[in-house]
């Protein structure tokens, strides 16, 4: 496959999609606080959000496979497994009862979102195949450390059929399955053993039939949990020429408490660090006037050591030659509020 230039039509529309991707998954963010406990209601916002991943990730795959990379980003398990189980409650009628068991800070791991998603519904899919009329499905997830290595653990058990001791070193061999004969079932499991493993993940599965299955899986722990303690007096610059973005992720993050000032160009931040002090820089790569890589090398040469997370919508190997910039982190849109949320208690701590 020929490489896409950095210039080609492809790569400026992926951008462009990329930050009408982040304007709507920053919208989902706010109804989903808006719209309280209604489970309805959340559920269609969970499939568009799951959409608007999904959707990116294939533009994603387009032009990072032709340029060999490979973006990932920081995602909690702990959402994904909510989001699936609030639409498969709205399907099920009350069939299943869901018993969470959810670590509140659980370190986020690097990944893809379509992945994790794969991997959560499939589970869960199997769980609930499993449980013949009604039952339970009990999730639980916790932080784990091996050998100073952080990690996550997500365990799912059911109280459905059950596999026998026989066959249970065979379930996650293709076409498996403990089903009737006709149907050709068994690749899911397969399916989820290969993300995780390409994650450098485990999975395991136990068994006592009729009594319980449990499957747990572990993956690296790339980025912790960060509790600030007082953010109170933490300040942000955030620029970003679409003004939707702009004002969704300021109302994101004033949610939280930070201070926000917002501004459009890099003129504006160059002029705004001049005049006050600040304790983040949120920047655009793509801005009229001064775009943020311009800026941030004007700031860098003028010795202003403000911490900068750099928002892209191009793939994050495009922007590696600019690490003498002292970029702290490069966040590739579209990214979720979470994971923005993490970078700036990351930074802030």
């Amino acid at each position: 496959m020929q490489s896409i230039e950095n210039n080609s039509p492809i790569k400026h529309l992926a951008h462009d999609l990329n930050n009408i991707f982040t304007r709507i998954l920053n919208s989902i963010e706010l109804l989903k606080r808006k719209a309280g406990h209604s489970d309805e209601v959340i559920s269609l916002l969970n499939n568009i959000e799951a959409g608007t991943y999904l959707a990116s990730e294939i533009i994603e795959d387009e032009i990072t496979v032709a340029n060999n990379a490979n973006l990932t980003r920081r995602i909690n398990v702990n959402s994904v497994i909510n989001d699936v189980i609030k639409t498969f409650n709205s399907q099920l009628k009350n069939r299943i009862n869901f018993e969470l068991d959810l670590d509140p800070k659980l370190n986020l791991i690097n990944g893809k979102f379509s992945d994790l998603y794969r991997i959560v519904i499939n589970l869960i899919t199997n769980s609930i195949e499993a449980i013949e009329s009604a039952g339970t499905i009990k999730i639980n997830t916790r932080n784990y450390s091996d050998n100073f290595r952080n990690k996550i653990i997500f365990e799912i058990h059911d109280d459905g059929a059950g596999i026998e001791a026989a066959i249970l070193p065979d379930v996650f061999n293709e076409y498996f399955s403990t089903k009737t004969k006709n149907k050709i079932s068994g690749i899911g499991l397969t399916v989820v053993k290969k993300i995780v493993e390409k994650y450098n993940g485990t999975i395991t599965v136990k068994s006592i039939p009729k009594i319980e299955t449990s499957f747990i899986l572990t993956f690296p722990a790339q980025v912790g949990y960060h509790q600030v303690s007082d953010i109170r007096n933490h300040s942000i610059i955030i620029a970003e020429d679409e003004s939707i973005t702009r004002e969704l992720l300021s109302e994101l993050l004033q949610s939280y408490g930070y201070k926000i000032v917002t501004v459009s160009t890099g003129i504006e931040v160059i002029n705004l660090l001049q005049q006050d002090q600040f304790d983040l820089l949120i920047i655009d790569q793509k801005m009229p006037e001064m775009n943020g890589i311009d800026c941030i090398r004007e700031l860098r040469k003028n010795n202003h050591s403000i911490p900068i997370v750099l928002a892209s919508g191009s793939p994050a190997n495009d922007l590696e030659l600019h690490g003498e910039l002292r970029i702290q982190r490069i966040l590739n849109k579209p990214y979720n509020f979470e994971e923005m949320l993490s970078i700036v208690r990351e930074l802030l701590n």
